[in-house]
């Protein structure tokens, strides 16, 4: 067994999966709690001050995403979200139109409910992405006809990072009158998003994944583009989705969403970081295969092939030192399946089982990144010792960051 080399400081390296709340967030969302509690449906003051509230959050995530703030729904999460503009665009269109095309590499959130869909009548094609995981925009084209209602493309991939040219889709996809709907989860806080320049329709976000709280996601839908409720029995977010709001976590995603330039402007540091332990682990490991492609890629993060490794071998051996990666898709991490992304890309059943996705996060630090190849190499070490037969005890060493 490879020893134990950090006892107490932990490396977390799955920001993709999830973020930390921000201290300004927390002290916000407990003012709130403290403050606001008020029903902000109510007519009375009380109900009123929560109500501001959480307009000024809508207003905060409208800046953000560049949109007017009457075009920002909240929701519990981006799966829901997801779920609810896919299945109720679909309501509106069928049977007249009753194509979707998306690609092989959504979220899992997506992909499942456009099987659902798939299942009422909707034909779903998926448009095929090349060996980087960007969409092959001549077959998009190709693709799109009189019977397509909607586009579906993400803006960054969640897995291997990439960043698609969503302005391009949206151009081919509006010639033929057809809508678009973009996944912009991973996006928000990594690089910059203004949605009337995406030309996107719909667009969905999360607040933990800019270091804001979970429980709370939002959804974009422009003031020109059809929508219909889908939670019946009020009448909040403008009657699209019934039920009293979650103030607390609504002001934490404001909150968050103020913080998003400054999150923008830390992405030359994950650069510097992202290219440093690509090349000092092609030098420990040389075979590794890199998957996340060189350009046009979110900075923080990485995926990585070990060729002779399983995923699960190897999460379990880096969480045993304190270094938290993770297989792909937190929303589908329990699956003993292979990434569907990955897979996509080309990748076998095999090579996709021994890959990690490693995120970096807007604190991660050189001695991390230093820590973690230490780390790495004397695994690597150790079970090419195994694997001749000529294991040797290792000397009695703790590294520090």
């Amino acid at each position: 067994m490879i020893k134990q080399l950090l006892s107490k400081n932990r490396v977390y390296f799955d920001n993709n999966a999830t973020t930390k709340v921000t201290p300004k967030v927390r002290s916000v969302m407990n003012q709130v709690l403290k403050s606001y509690w008020g029903n902000p449906s109510s007519g009375y003051a009380k109900g009123k001050m929560s109500a501001q509230i959480i307009e000024k959050a809508r207003e905060q995530v409208a800046t953000a995403i560049g949109a007017h703030s009457h075009e920002v729904y909240f929701s519990s999460c981006a799966t829901e979200s997801n779920n609810a503009l896919l299945k109720t665009v679909s309501n509106i269109f069928y049977p007249e139109k009753n194509k979707i095309i998306s690609t092989p590499i959504e979220h899992p959130s997506v992909m499942s409910t456009l099987e659902y869909i798939s299942k009422l009548g909707i034909e779903v094609q998926y448009c095929p992405v090349d060996k980087s995981g960007r969409v092959l925009l001549k077959d998009l084209e190709d693709m799109i006809d009189d019977k397509t209602f909607l586009v579906c493309c993400m803006l960054a991939n969640n897995e291997i990072g990439t960043i698609q040219d969503v302005k391009k889709i949206t151009k081919l996809a509006k010639v033929k009158n057809a809508l678009v709907f973009s996944d912009c989860v991973q996006a928000l806080g990594k690089i910059p998003i203004n949605v009337k320049e995406l030309g996107v329709d719909y667009a969905t976000f999360s607040a933990h994944k800019l270091y804001g709280p979970k429980g709370v996601g939002a959804w974009y839908s422009r003031i020109s583009s059809p929508l219909e409720s889908y939670i019946h029995g009020g009448h909040q977010e403008e009657g699209m989705r019934a039920g009293t709001e979650s103030i607390h976590n609504i002001a934490g995603f404001g909150e968050a969403c103020k913080q998003v330039k400054k999150l923008i402007s830390n992405t030359s540091k994950n650069t510097f970081l992202k290219k440093h332990f690509i090349d000092e682990l092609k030098v420990i490991k040389s075979d590794i295969i890199i998957n996340s492609p060189m350009d046009n890629c979110l900075t923080n993060t990485i995926n990585l092939t070990f060729p002779g490794i399983t995923s699960g071998e190897l999460m379990r051996a880096l969480d045993y030192q304190g270094i938290a990666v993770s297989a792909g898709s937190a929303c589908s991490s329990s699956s003993n399946k292979p990434s569907h992304v990955l897979k996509a890309i080309g990748l076998t059943d095999k090579e996709a089982q021994e890959s990690i996705r490693i995120s970096f996060g807007n604190d991660t630090k050189y001695k991390h990144i230093k820590y973690t190849l230490k780390v790495l190499k004397q695994y690597l070490e150790e079970k090419k010792r195994e694997e001749t037969g000529t294991v040797i005890k290792l000397k009695s060493q703790e590294l520090r960051l």
